[in-house]
């Protein structure tokens, strides 16, 4: 019994695998590009399904979730967020985002998502443009580095919503704030 076998070629995870298994083994790289494809085929097939449905974070194809606060879907409810959205817009021409973003985050941000529900009743793509206003505001004041931040953008994406809220009176049968 003179082996010339050194321990580790005898014990060696190689030599074991070759002698057991008569299978053919897929070389690795192959492994790695199938589940590439199938991560990738996930991703894809994420973002395919909710830009159909509308979902996702930021979609407005459902309501704005609810926010606490007040929201009195009545003609006085629209003029009083008609004079805060003015507000808003007059602290951010004066350079004031510290007051802009107080009077926005506040009652006046709760009666946009509040409402959403009421319009979509009577409306629905006059909500959708709704959501879409207020999430643009919203991402206008999310903080990004001072230099990089537009308070003249802000005004008008403010502007705009003053706006869609002005129309959404109008179509829930209010006189429209502002005129």
């Amino acid at each position: 019994m003179n082996n010339s076998y050194s321990p580790a070629v005898v014990f060696s995870r190689r030599r074991r695998y070759r002698q057991t298994s008569q299978q053919y083994r897929l070389p690795d790289w192959v492994w790695g590009v199938g589940l590439g494809i199938v991560a990738v085929g996930f991703i894809g097939g994420y973002f395919a399904l909710t830009s159909l449905t509308g979902g996702g974070s930021g979609g407005c194809g459902k309501a704005l979730p609810p926010l606490p606060g007040d929201a009195q879907v009545t003609a006085a409810g629209f003029q009083a967020e008609d004079a805060a959205l003015g507000q808003v817009i007059d602290y951010l021409d004066r350079g004031d985002l510290d007051n802009a973003f107080a009077s926005f985050y506040g009652d006046t941000h709760a009666f946009t998502h509040n409402i959403d529900p009421d319009i979509r009743a009577v409306d629905e793509e006059k909500a959708k443009e709704l959501c879409e206003s207020v999430i643009q505001v919203e991402t206008d004041f999310d903080p990004p580095p001072p230099e990089q931040r537009s308070l003249s953008k802000m005004a008008a994406s403010t502007g705009i919503l003053r706006e869609h809220l002005r129309d959404v009176a109008k179509i829930l049968g209010f006189p429209r704030p502002g005129e």
